[in-house]
């Protein structure tokens, strides 16, 4: 015997036999007590700024520094031509492997050389430049001019004393006497608003004069520099005076 519901209850009617309970449409589905909807989440921000940003940065940073290599490769770049086998005329045979180690030119350059008599005496060029893998980087040229048998030395060293200063006037030249050096000599040092230095040695002996014309620079970290003006000097004024001792 089926009991009556409590009190204030009712019992609700069962539906009729057959009849389902109907399913919410679309496959939406009833919420579950004790639950609601799911709270929601702020979006996160995009990190595609920042990396693009670090992107870039890392590029600039990257170009600058093979700029930076290849300025300083530029720079610090063998200065020197493979090892050549000219022969120069035998006057230039005067100036040894010391001297031209340590004036940085060590390779003979047979196109830059000369030798030729004349009626007022004889003139030879010798001509030097840098060996590959030898003198370093930097540059450095060695060119010097002896002429010999001459009626009137004193004349010719004054010409070629006068045309030294006259041809660096365009830069501050300094001049100076080499005493000691054969029986007469003044050097003449041209230093320019780049780093290029050039210093000429003329000496007179007996009736030959000699011309030692010796240029370069050095290189730098990313550009080039002057050279150390002792060091130049002494690799100048020891190729004169090999070259006048044994004339």
């Amino acid at each position: 015997m089926n009991q009556p519901p409590p009190h204030g209850w009712q019992q609700q009617p069962l539906p009729p036999q057959g009849w389902q309970q109907q399913q919410p449409p679309g496959g939406w589905q009833q919420p579950q007590p004790g639950y609601g909807h799911p709270q929601q989440q702020p979006p996160k921000k995009s990190k595609a700024p920042i990396i693009i940003v670090m992107i870039v940065v890392g590029l600039l940073v990257l170009g600058g520094g093979l700029v930076a290599l290849f300025v300083y490769l530029d720079t610090n770049e063998d200065g020197g031509t493979s090892k050549r086998t000219d022969q120069l005329p035998a006057v230039c045979g005067n100036i040894s492997e010391a001297a031209l180690a340590k004036a940085r030119t060590t390779n003979p350059n047979g196109r830059g050389s000369s030798e030729r008599d004349g009626s007022s005496g004889s003139r030879t060029t010798c001509a030097w430049t840098q060996t590959k893998g030898v003198d370093g980087s930097g540059k450095r040229t060695t060119n010097i001019t002896v002429s010999s048998n001459l009626k009137d030395a004193q004349k010719e060293y004054d010409r070629l004393a006068s045309q030294a200063k006259i041809n660096l006037r365009q830069d501050t030249a300094q001049e100076r006497p080499f005493d000691g050096l054969g029986d007469q000599a003044t050097g003449v040092l041209r230093e320019t608003t780049s780093a290029f230095t050039e210093i000429k040695i003329v000496v007179r002996k007996g009736d030959s004069v000699v011309e030692v014309d010796y240029t370069g620079w050095d290189a730098g970290i990313f550009s080039n520099k002057k050279p150390d003006f002792a060091e130049f000097e002494a690799a100048a004024k020891g190729m004169a005076e090999e070259m006048v001792a044994k004339l």
